[in-house]
C-alpha cells in the first residue's frame, strides 16, 4: 500500500513537473471563476465568471455589483498619468461600501502572475503587479501553485473601501490558464497503473 501511494505521489509531480500556462487570457477565457464581494453591512455574494463577448467576460451579482474585463488581463498603464487601459472594471451599485473583492481562480484552472519579469523560468512569462485606480487598494493572495503563481487574489483597502458604493473602480493584473500536457496525463495513469501492480505482489 505505501508503494501505491508513493506511485500516486511520483504521478502528482510528473503532472506538475510538465503543467504549462497559457498567457495572453482574456475576459471571455476565465469562465468558471468564483469572485466574492463583501460590502460594508455585512453581506456578500459569489458569482461567477462567465463569457458575455467576444474576448469579454465577467462575474455580476444581484445585490447588484459586478466585474468585467474586455481583452487582455495583462492590461497597460501610464506610469506618469496613472491612467490605467484594459482592466478589470469593478461596478457597485449597492447602498453599501464594497470593502473586500476575492477572487478563486485556481478552481476554474487559471492563476495570477505576480511578477513582472519571469524570474522563475516557470514558463508563466511576465506578470503584473496589482496596479489599482484606488491608490488605497492592495492585494492579498493565498492558494500559492508555483513560485510567483496564487490561485487566489483578495482585493482590500487600507480605507475600508474597495469601491465605494454608486462608483467604479479598475485594476490590473495578470491571469495565466494551467495548461496539463496529454504526456503528463499519460504518465499520471501509467505511474497509477504501475501502484496498483506493485501493490498487488506486494500482498501475495
Amino acid at each position: 500500500m505505501k508503494k501505491l501511494i508513493l506511485a500516486g505521489i511520483l504521478a502528482f509531480f510528473a503532472c506538475q513537473a510538465n503543467a504549462g500556462f497559457v498567457q495572453g487570457v482574456t475576459g471571455e477565457d476565465m469562465v468558471g471563476m468564483e469572485v466574492t464581494a463583501t460590502f460594508a453591512d455585512g453581506s456578500s455574494e459569489t458569482a461567477t465568471w462567465g463569457a458575455v463577448a467576444p474576448g469579454a467576460g465577467g462575474a455580476f451579482g444581484l445585490i447588484p455589483w459586478g466585474v468585467l474585463l474586455d481583452g487582455d488581463s495583462f492590461g497597460d498603464f501610464d506610469p506618469v498619468t496613472g491612467d490605467l487601459f484594459g482592466g478589470f472594471l469593478m461596478m457597485n451599485f449597492y447602498d453599501f461600501d464594497m470593502v473586500s473583492l476575492s477572487f478563486n481562480a485556481l478552481a476554474a484552472g487559471f492563476v495570477f502572475d505576480t511578477a513582472y519579469f519571469d524570474a522563475s523560468a516557470n514558463g508563466s512569462g511576465p506578470g503584473r503587479e496589482l496596479v489599482s485606480s484606488n491608490a488605497d487598494v492592495f492585494a492579498v493572495y493565498s492558494d500559492n501553485y508555483m513560485d510567483e503563481l496564487f490561485g487566489t487574489m483578495t482585493l482590500l483597502s487600507s480605507s475600508q473601501v474597495v469601491v465605494a458604493s454608486g462608483e467604479m473602480q479598475v485594476f490590473l493584473t495578470d491571469t495565466d490558464q494551467i495548461s496539463v500536457p496529454a504526456p503528463a496525463g499519460f504518465a499520471m495513469i501509467a505511474l497509477a497503473l504501475m501502484g496498483m501492480r506493485i501493490a498487488r505482489k506486494s500482498s501475495k
